[in-house]
């Protein structure tokens, strides 16, 4: 599975920051990731447009920040094409 087949359009590559799982206190930054805001009340984040790359799931109150944010395009994907 890739990340298309959770969310279709508009990913972006950017610096993600989290609260920390194991310690809420503390935050995670995760740099140049591929992201996508959905679905509704989550952030879809995954390493890398690739097949085996994993996805993970981070509900928004635990997002403390999105940044840098650039689009990027999918391999026989046309940005706003309808699915």
């Amino acid at each position: 599975m890739d990340i298309t087949t959770v969310n279709d359009r508009h990913l972006y590559q950017g610096r993600v920051v989290v609260q920390d799982p194991t310690d809420p206190s503390r935050s995670v930054e995760l740099s140049r990731r591929i992201v996508r805001f959905g679905p509704a009340g989550w952030l879809t984040v995954v390493t890398a447009l690739a097949e085996d790359a994993e996805i993970v799931l981070y509900p928004t109150a635990r997002v403390l920040a999105v940044t840098d944010l650039r689009e990027v395009g999918v391999a026989g994907h046309r940005p706003g094409a309808e699915a």
